[in-house]
């Protein structure tokens, strides 16, 4: 069944007049018909089921019946990630908001191509949000991740490290890798991913990284680019902890 994200949606709905976007993708793409339904999600927990009742420009629909929705992983992973080139970018948004990331911000650092200048446009977040938006409705998710504006590697970390756990990828660190950080961090609520752009992070980032309470882990002896490396430890995380099982 197709299924559409919707901000407006709220659990007091009975009849819809759906517009713009959504009604075109209906009318023009789809071409559903009186009486088909389809389903719609807020972003915030809540997803139904609707019947179409008229068409027009615009498409009018009743509520069916609300669906149970899927868990969300038990703990919230959020991403700060060195950027890269925007297709590797957007393949990790894609794929991690699949996996159930709850957060991505991208981060300028020593080894960023472009380094200041290297900040996305307010176009290009509009699109990553598009992604990141397309994947949650793929997926089954009803929850929307949220990607918030590019910053400083510090800046970020600074303000993560008071609430969450904080690990940082680093292909240079042996001696303790993903799999035992993780066994270390049980009973937590949420944690946070730090990952270098292509050429990974200096050894004076590394070091400042630990000096304010982050952990170095590694992926093992392999050398995975950003998008691998983001993809690979969402995987590894989500399995620790269980949400793969029905």
């Amino acid at each position: 069944m197709h299924r559409f994200y919707y901000n407006s949606l709220d659990e007091n709905q009975n009849i819809l007049e759906l517009r713009d976007e959504i009604s075109f993708q209906i009318i023009n793409v789809l071409r559903l018909r009186i009486d088909e339904e389809f389903i719609l999600f807020n972003g915030s927990g809540y997803e139904a089921v609707f019947t179409i009742i008229k068409k027009t420009k615009s498409i009018i629909c009743k509520l069916n019946r609300v669906i149970i929705p899927i868990d969300e992983p038990s703990v919230k992973v959020k991403f700060i990630i060195g950027l890269c080139k925007p297709e590797r970018f957007e393949l990790i948004l894609q794929k991690c908001t699949e996996l159930g990331a709850f957060d991505f911000t991208p981060v300028v650092t020593e080894r960023v191509q472009g380094g200041e200048n290297a900040y996305p446009s307010d176009n290009r977040l509009r699109r990553w949000e598009k992604i990141i938006k397309e994947s949650a409705e793929q997926s089954g998710r009803t929850f929307i991740p949220k990607l918030n504006k590019a910053k400083t590697l510090f800046e970020i970390v600074k303000q993560n490290i008071k609430y969450d756990k904080v690990l940082c990828l680093w292909e240079d660190f042996e001696g303790y890798n993903i799999n035992q950080a993780l066994g270390e961090l049980d009973n937590i609520k949420s944690l946070c991913i730090i990952i270098g752009p292509p050429g990974g992070f200096s050894n004076e980032e590394a070091e400042k990284l630990k000096t304010i309470g982050v952990k170095l882990v590694s992926l093992g002896k392999r050398i995975l680019r950003t998008e691998t490396a983001a993809i690979s430890v969402m995987t590894s995380i989500i399995y620790h902890y269980g949400d793969f099982r029905d």
